[in-house]
């Protein structure tokens, strides 16, 4: 069985550099996302995504030796100041996310408040809890072993484009649809009829594990 990032952390601190490849591949994804929805459509059409993502990796291995953390909670948040600042370094980050810059993520195990809330969606619906951890052969064990944001980040890369990004900037980020719909140059209504796709084409992908249905609810009811 594959290493885990703990595993994969401490073989790498103690300077096995095959370690060190295999925890950055272990959130290729995850940074993809980030860098992704950091740059916005319109600055993608100009840059490679590939290569700022390549060029956040290569930061991550120089300095990756001053990371002092001890669990993937750290890691994941010191990999997201990494990109943040390589993001920045490119002169584009601030001017196009100065608004929405700063906002926490909202843990994946919360009721989806202040987000949902403005947009006629009851708290908690379209949790994706649920569709990460029951996808799971062994839910409790995965989940309490992996951050759920990287595995959101895993699940959403097998998404259409523009169907993973409004699901990772309202799940993952905390937007509204207004605030999405405004960084992608879409309608709240066209943003909301993406996410509504989005989750359920997560959910289908998702679908079957062990141990009963998948509980999933698309909002419509709110």
């Amino acid at each position: 069985m594959a290493d885990g990032p703990i595993e994969l952390l401490s073989r790498a601190r103690a300077g096995e550099t095959e370690a060190l490849g295999e925890l950055c591949a272990l959130y290729r994804n995850y940074l993809r996302m980030v860098v992704r929805t950091g740059l916005g459509p319109r600055l993608r059409e100009r840059l490679e995504l590939s290569d700022v993502v390549q060029e956040a990796l290569v930061e991550v291995v120089r300095q990756f030796p001053q990371f002092t953390g001890q669990n993937e909670a750290a890691l994941v948040g010191w990999l997201r100041r990494l990109v943040g600042q390589k993001l920045a370094d490119l002169g584009r980050y601030h001017s196009r996310t100065k608004r929405a810059g700063g906002v926490a993520a909202v843990p994946l195990d919360a009721p989806w408040e202040g987000a949902g809330g403005d947009d006629g969606i009851r708290p908690g619906a379209g949790r994706l809890l649920d569709v990460l951890a029951l996808s799971q052969t062994s839910p409790s064990e995965v989940v309490s072993r992996r951050e759920l944001i990287v595995l959101l980040a895993d699940a959403l890369a097998a998404l259409p484009t523009e169907e993973a990004d409004v699901l990772w900037l309202y799940h993952a980020e905390g937007l509204s649809f207004e605030a999405i719909g405004d960084r992608m140059g879409l309608t709240r209504k066209s943003v909301r009829g993406v996410w509504a796709r989005g989750l359920k084409r997560l959910k289908r992908s998702l679908e079957g594990p062990p141990g009963g249905s998948l509980r999933y609810d698309d909002g419509s009811t709110g």
